[in-house]
């Protein structure tokens, strides 16, 4: 055979202290996660929840995103919520999945994490691997940002 065997994921990730409590920033990422997302992430145009909320595991989304004039829609379900620690959010119908995970730094200061991975590139992707990787790195390192200053603009 060739080697072909199935690529590693492309992963992005990012962190940074936001001054905010920690169950102040979960709730914003976590339980308002339908109202909040398009705010950090500008390239979702349109999202809705497919199952009844609250978010939990098992909740299941749709989101279309636009990014350079191109429209994708995926489906996507929570595989992991851990009140105030981690979201995990799985592609359904594109091989992804971002975690957002929390950590307290102090009573009034939380460490926000976020990694997004590609499982798996198409064939003809993978030689774009490195351009891919820096394109998830930068979008992981903005979805920081806007995260940290949506939070911290918010009135404690």
């Amino acid at each position: 055979m060739l080697g072909l065997g199935a690529a590693k994921p492309v992963t992005g990730q990012a962190e940074d202290v936001v001054n905010c409590q920690i169950t102040k920033a979960f709730e914003f990422v976590a339980y308002q996660f339908f109202d909040n997302y398009p705010r950090w992430c500008p390239q979702v145009v349109d999202l809705e929840p497919l199952s009844s909320l609250p978010v939990g595991v098992g909740c299941k989304g749709r989101q279309v995103t636009r990014d350079r004039g191109i429209d994708s829609e995926s489906t996507f379900e929570v595989t992991q919520f851990e009140d105030p620690r981690k979201l995990e959010i799985k592609g359904s119908t594109e091989p992804f999945r971002s975690s957002y995970e929390f950590h307290r730094e102090s009573d009034n200061s939380t460490r926000v994490s976020f990694t997004f991975e590609l499982e798996e590139l198409e064939l003809v992707m993978r030689p774009f691997q490195k351009l891919i990787r820096v394109a998830l790195q930068d979008g992981a390192t903005q979805t920081i940002e806007n995260i940290k200053k949506l939070l911290e603009e918010q009135p404690a």
